[in-house]
């Protein structure tokens, strides 16, 4: 059995939230809709998941921010 993509959706956004502990979820889903220049209402689960883990895999991770 396969992770359906709203299964991928919530766990990407619930590693976003550790990112932005302060956003409430609302938040979270309203800005990942944005860097996809989707509005939150038309956005599709598979565009908020890519939105969401291209965020997140771009972000440095603490060995390239020390150096």
């Amino acid at each position: 059995m396969t992770e359906t993509t709203r299964t991928k959706l919530l766990s990407a956004l619930a590693e976003l939230g550790e990112h932005f502990p302060n956003w409430r979820f609302g938040q979270l889903v309203e800005n990942a809709a944005g860097w996809a220049d989707v509005s939150s209402w038309e956005i599709e689960d598979q565009q908020l998941l890519a939105a969401v883990r291209h965020y997140i895999d771009n972000q440095p991770t603490a060995a390239q921010s020390a150096g």
